[in-house]
């Protein structure tokens, strides 16, 4: 059952590399394969200040070149997907009906947008810390907005 869950997830995150190609990324970005590694765990997130956490599962495929891929998702739904690479990034969230993508860099307004930056130790935009816990927790927050993140996943 449980390689059923991941085979999902892990196709999950393929169509939506695919269905993103046409929105900002000139080639489908594939999420698994040479180069990628695919994480999972769990994490919490509060949208801004004021506003309940939410928790869920997480995904993240990352490459060695830089391109990414999160899905944060309260079984059966996902709540969002991001993808970054060198020159664009998405987000969106389905939920909603919301959309947001651009070039260049990411947008300092969501925090998935550098999650995986901060867990390679990269700078991150101004207003935003990072901080590693004990047993392999992290926690990113935007501190001009109160968009948080906080959560682990495995190696």
């Amino acid at each position: 059952m449980q390689l059923f869950g991941r085979f999902t997830r892990l196709l999950l995150l393929a169509l939506g590399g695919l269905s993103l190609g046409c929105q900002t990324v000139r080639e489908p970005l594939p999420a698994s394969g040479p180069g990628w590694r695919v994480q999972e765990g769990q994490a919490l997130w509060r949208p801004r200040v004021r506003l309940p956490e939410l928790g869920g599962e997480l995904v993240m495929a990352s490459h060695a070149d830089g391109n990414c891929v999160i899905e944060f998702a309260k079984a059966p739904l996902p709540l969002l997907v991001a993808q970054t690479t060198r020159t664009n990034w998405f987000i969106e969230f389905p939920a909603q009906r919301r959309r947001f993508a651009g070039r260049g860099a990411p947008s300092a307004r969501f925090a998935w947008l550098y999650l995986r930056a901060a867990l390679a130790g990269e700078p991150l935009p101004k207003g935003y810390r990072f901080d590693r816990r004990a047993e392999g927790r992290w926690r990113l927050e935007n501190t001009r907005s109160g968009e948080a993140l906080e959560g682990f996943l495995a190696p």
